[in-house]
């Protein structure tokens, strides 16, 4: 007797582990394959919006799976991944001047979206853009995004929906240098460190520094060639600089020129580069017209070199705002 109720009470245990697997998400319902979709129109392909480059910011992009033919009882988990792959189509079908979204350029923040029980549309997953002033201005460009899997289960590369996220771009955050080359002078040089590399592509890691001999002011004079319009300038540290070392610049005055001997005071401004990004940006009162700009670095904290401390100006980049 006692046999058959622990027989019983094994059973009915049984039963209920296998009821609760079921309801764990092994008995979850499964999708054929294109029942979650985008939350877009089935003759939609292309998510098309404008972005600013001209200033760094996170943008979220928000996007959402949508489940076809009713709601289902279970809660089911949607993938979003990226198929850079398909730029190609892309091309084919709209146009081939579009330029594929750089990595550097996103970042999904969440890639995974729940679909509630009882529910067809699903919480947003998000795609984060940063780094805009990196992008050319004028430009399109193309993410194409896809549901990558449902429930874990991978979706069929070749079948599956792909939404082209298109973003539009303005007018850049700088004065670009297209057909000419600036160049630049500066009145007083510490070794390799001359006036041209303050005007280089590597705005952080090469610099022009004033003798150690030479008190400030000190001033770095860029040649545009040409009259450039602006409205400020982002002025860089070098990365060698560091609060241990000192020679961060404290105060800055700019001036312009259309000939390099007549100058035009635009104003005397306080800096503060000491950040991670050693960047200060400079606004004008108004947009100024030049072909010449005068950079001179009033006073810095103290540079510190071993047992020396000098009084020294630092340029790691200069560039014009537009």
């Amino acid at each position: 007797m006692k046999t058959y109720q622990l027989n019983i009470l094994g059973l009915c245990t049984a039963l209920l582990l296998l009821t609760a697997c079921e309801k764990d998400g092994s008995g979850r319902e499964a999708l054929a394959e294109g029942r979650v979709t985008f939350n877009l129109p089935a003759s939609t392909d292309v998510v098309a919006s404008p972005l600013v480059i001209k200033t760094k910011s996170v943008v979220s992009i928000e996007i959402k799976a949508a489940l076809q033919g009713g709601v289902s009882s279970d809660e089911h988990y949607v993938g979003f991944a990226t198929d850079t792959t398909k730029i190609a189509d892309y091309r084919a079908k709209y146009g081939n001047s579009a330029l594929l979204l750089p990595t550097t350029n996103y970042l999904f923040y969440k890639s995974t979206a729940a679909i509630a029980a009882g529910a067809s549309l699903s919480e947003p997953a998000i795609l984060n853009l940063g780094f805009q002033t990196s992008l050319k201005k004028f430009t399109t460009y193309v993410l194409p995004l896809v549901i990558s899997s449902v429930d874990g289960v991978m979706q069929d590369p070749k079948t599956r929906r792909v939404v082209y996220y298109v973003f539009n771009t303005g007018d850049g955050r700088y004065v670009e240098h297209t057909g000419f080359t600036p160049t630049a002078t500066a009145t007083s040089t510490s070794g390799a460190n001359v006036a041209s590399r303050a005007i280089d592509a590597n705005i952080s890691g090469t610099y022009w520094a004033s003798a150690t001999t030479s008190a400030l002011p000190q001033s770095l004079t860029i040649d545009y060639i040409r009259d450039v319009t602006f409205t400020g300038l982002d002025y860089y540290l070098p990365t060698a600089i560091t609060t241990a070392s000192g020679g961060f610049t404290t105060s800055a005055k700019i001036e312009t020129s259309s000939n390099g001997t007549v100058w035009a005071d635009k104003g005397t401004f306080a800096v503060d580069a000491n950040n991670p990004d050693k960047l200060q940006t400079i606004n004008l009162p108004a947009p100024a017209t030049a072909r010449f700009v005068r950079f001179t670095i009033l006073s810095a904290t103290p540079y510190v070199a071993g047992t020396m401390t000098y009084s020294v100006g630092f340029v790691g980049g200069i560039l014009l705002l537009n």
